[in-house]
């Protein structure tokens, strides 16, 4: 298997508490065979004020623990402050590229290969960051509100990545940059993108999320997508599946109908996740699918009674706000991982190649 191919979602309140809470769940994580993150970098958060300081407080603090456990760091740089947005709704993209891409020199700059944040910690085993993933689901009008007709968002995430890969590429040659995950029909998507938008060139592995009913169908969805970048002649870039779940949320929380697909039981979460990776590891190399990140570490399993609350049902741990415990997906996880990986784990419970 290719390092890194077992990862999860790092989001939430978990992923901003402090040190010593954080220190032993990535323990957990690392001795259940995770070996990517993925999470986010919020510029809101880092940079509230035009012109002001971008604060790296939460990022650092993420960064040190996954060098400390020798897992893979990839940050979905999304969102956008109000000073920055093209306008003053929720899920607004930045008016201009360059506000954005100046962000992504910035963090770049600190934890790329020459990064200011390895001089700062010597101490710590020298793990830089070398991908970035340029937004999050760009299709969705949650993530992306300028529309401009059904397929508004095409023309505008174009440019936004095209500008991303010139900035990362000009701080870190070596840096990769990865496509915005696509969900729903993401292979249709995909080749808007293609089409309309320009992207061929400028990302070194494309994103998609299989969201579905079965672990099979997901597979589906990867080897359409797959035939679109094929079409488009990138046959060689890797696909990084950067979201996929399931939801232990039956009989916990009242969902759309439209969204049942996603919910399940505790035992049927466990057998999508078994399910899932094996399909995956046995198809990575006809599909060159070289990640695959489970949506998410860890969920509150309680229901809040929001629009997608079932995705509170969806961690392999539960939180409560002061420690977790594992979920029978999580068992799951780690035989699959344990099964597959092909790494040496150290005493700590770290994989090593």
């Amino acid at each position: 298997m290719p390092a890194g191919f077992y990862g999860t979602m790092y989001d939430g309140t978990l992923s901003n508490a402090p040190a010593a809470i954080q220190g032993p769940e990535m323990d957990r994580m690392a001795r259940s065979g995770v070996e990517s993150i993925r999470t986010t970098f919020s510029w809101p958060e880092a940079q509230p004020e035009r012109n002001g300081s971008i604060h790296f407080g939460s990022a650092d603090a993420l960064v040190a623990q996954a060098a400390m456990h020798n897992m893979r760091l990839l940050p979905v740089v999304v969102y956008t402050p109000r000073w920055a947005a093209a306008n003053h709704r929720p899920a607004a993209p930045p008016r201009r590229t360059i506000d954005y891409t100046r962000y992504l020199r910035a963090l770049v700059k600190r934890y790329g290969p020459s990064g200011s944040f390895w001089t700062e910690h010597p101490g710590l085993p020298r793990k830089p960051i070398r991908e970035w993933q340029i937004w999050n689901e760009p299709q969705r009008p949650d993530y992306w509100n300028v529309r401009r007709g059904p397929n508004g968002w095409v023309r505008g995430y174009g440019r936004l990545l095209r500008a991303s890969y010139k900035a990362i590429k000009r701080q870190d040659p070596r840096g990769r940059v990865i496509l915005a995950g696509l969900a729903s029909a993401s292979w249709r998507f995909l080749d808007y993108l293609y089409r309309k938008a320009g992207i061929k060139g400028y990302f070194d592995a494309a994103a998609v999320h299989p969201y579905t009913r079965t672990p099979e169908g997901a597979l589906e969805i990867v080897r359409l997508f797959r035939r679109t970048m094929r079409r488009a002649g990138d046959r060689r870039k890797r696909v990084y599946v950067t979201e996929i779940t399931w939801a232990a949320a039956k009989g916990r929380t009242r969902t759309r109908r439209k969204d049942r697909f996603f919910v399940t039981t505790d035992r049927g979460m466990a057998s999508r996740v078994r399910r899932s990776y094996r399909l995956f590891a046995r198809h990575w190399r006809s599909l060159h699918v070289t990640r695959v990140y489970w949506y998410t570490w860890a969920t509150s399993y309680k229901s809040r009674g929001g629009r997608y609350d079932f995705f509170n049902f969806s961690g392999l741990v539960r939180w409560n706000g002061q420690s977790s415990r594992g979920r029978p997906a999580l068992g799951a996880y780690r035989s699959s991982a344990r099964r597959y990986e092909g790494c040496a784990k150290t005493a700590a419970g770290v994989c090593t190649r």
